[in-house]
């Protein structure tokens, strides 16, 4: 009897839709920063789509997101009617836009399903956003007992050390968050979960995905510390000067392993000499004889050029090339990843700098949808961060997903302006996170 009863009851849970919403939410956050994994991505995506459907009766009473996110929804599905090639901007609709759409639409209605179940906390999505993490450090132990030597710059089975970044800034906010308002016995994994956040980026040479892991973990303490008063601040101040004190212990020693960090500041500041546009059409000769003068002796203005060329003073030169370009077009161009590249050839067919976007988030989503499309996505973010201000000013007790909303919507907001993220599978999981937190944070009010 007791063996059927046990059967029974395997079998109605796994013909429960809210099981298989369980396991596609998780499989799609965990592979979402994977590369080589659109494919897979995309399936997992629709079949938790189809078990939403399935469970719409249930959840759409409460389905809302709030007229932000349905405007911001509505331009992108018009934009294709205003851009300058119709057809293009169609298809990046359909495989860039769209799937940040139906990202966000699946977290709302993953938060509705689990909403009453303990699987839905902050804990257990910082676990499925480590995973991609944990493969890496997995395969950085494999690598160091073959080689004898931790192998600083790897990237595992990674296409770029960017996507580790990304995945350890949605984890470490995430985990944070868990720490301080989730249940205490998940503690200790979230530390060491955090652990492994802030090592990955560093041993993969990601200098941002480091600095804004330790950035989004401190910002989530800082939000407590500026809302709630009483005994917890103190705990909370004590957890955030320990972040603070082991991020400066990891970045002090990827300082001393990547030679990247040497006169960052100065090849930084190069990216603003001359004009851009120029540099980018005709290389570096306009203004080499100012970074001679400026930034000698001839080793270390040669350094600067090379920089100039094709790293961090690139980035400036893009960025400076980019609000250019956007200023002559401010309704973008066809809604594509490569807006910056067609709208500089524009300018020169055959650009000597070759940098395929403008590496700031903001300006090649202006480039791309135009400054309509940068505002009313400025407009989402802020509205999930002030939901989440609402959500702890309306409850005594502290919001987990109050901390993910402000925290991840300012991490996000700040990190465009190092890095395109607006686009692919950073788009998702902005949109998917977000949106989850968002209808989380409202069911504790």
């Amino acid at each position: 009897m007791e063996k059927q009863s046990r059967a029974n009851a395997l079998k109605a849970h796994l013909f429960d839709p809210a099981t298989w919403t369980v396991l596609f939410a998780a499989i799609y956050l965990a592979v979402l920063p994977m590369a080589d994994t659109i494919a897979l991505r995309n399936v997992v995506l629709s079949a938790l789509l189809v078990s939403l459907i399935w469970q719409l009766p249930m959840i759409r009473p409460e389905f809302r997101l709030g007229l932000p996110v349905l405007l911001w929804m509505v331009y992108l599905l018009v934009f294709p009617a205003i851009a300058a090639d119709h057809d293009v901007a169609l298809q990046n609709l359909a495989s860039q836009w769209g799937r940040g759409i139906l990202a966000m639409l699946a977290g709302a209605g993953t938060a509705l399903v689990l909403r009453n179940r303990a699987v839905g906390g902050t804990f257990y999505l910082g676990v499925a956003s480590s995973v991609t993490l944990v493969v890496f450090l997995s395969l950085v132990a494999w690598k160091t007992l073959q080689i004898g030597v931790v192998p600083w710059g790897y990237w595992g089975r990674e296409s770029h050390h960017a996507d580790l970044g990304y995945a350890a800034g949605q984890a470490v906010v995430l985990l944070t968050a868990a720490l301080i308002a989730g249940q205490k016995i998940y503690r200790p994994w979230a530390l060491l979960l955090v652990a492994c956040a802030l090592i990955s980026p560093a041993l993969a040479y990601s200098r941002a995905g480091l600095a804004f892991a330790i950035f989004g973990g401190l910002l989530v303490f800082l939000v407590v510390v500026l809302t709630k008063a009483g005994a917890t601040r103190r705990y909370v101040l004590g957890g955030m000067a320990a972040l603070f004190l082991a991020g400066l212990a990891v970045v002090s020693v990827a300082i001393k392993v990547d030679p990247r960090w040497q006169d960052m500041s100065v090849k930084f500041a190069a990216g603003f000499l001359g004009d851009p546009i120029l540099i980018e059409c005709e290389g570096t000769a306009s203004i080499e004889t100012e970074i001679a003068k400026r930034y000698g002796p001839p080793e270390r203005a040669q350094r600067v050029i090379a920089a100039v060329q094709d790293g961090d003073g690139a980035r400036m030169v893009i960025l400076r090339a980019g609000l250019e370009l956007a200023y002559k077009h401010p309704w973008g161009l066809d809604g594509s990843r490569q807006s910056f590249k067609k709208l500089l050839r524009q300018e020169c067919p055959t650009p000597v700098l070759k940098l395929a976007h403008a590496h700031n988030g903001w300006v090649d989503t202006a480039l791309a949808i135009g400054w309509m499309g940068v505002l009313l996505y400025l407009w989402v973010l802020v509205y999930f961060c002030v939901q989440g201000f609402m959500q702890l000013r309306n409850i005594a007790e502290l919001n987990e997903w109050a901390l993910v909303l402000i925290a991840l919507s300012i991490f996000w907001m700040l990190r465009a302006w190092t890095d395109s993220v607006f686009r692919d599978h950073m788009f998702e999981m902005q949109g998917f996170v977000l949106a989850y937190a968002l209808v989380q944070a409202r069911r504790r009010l």
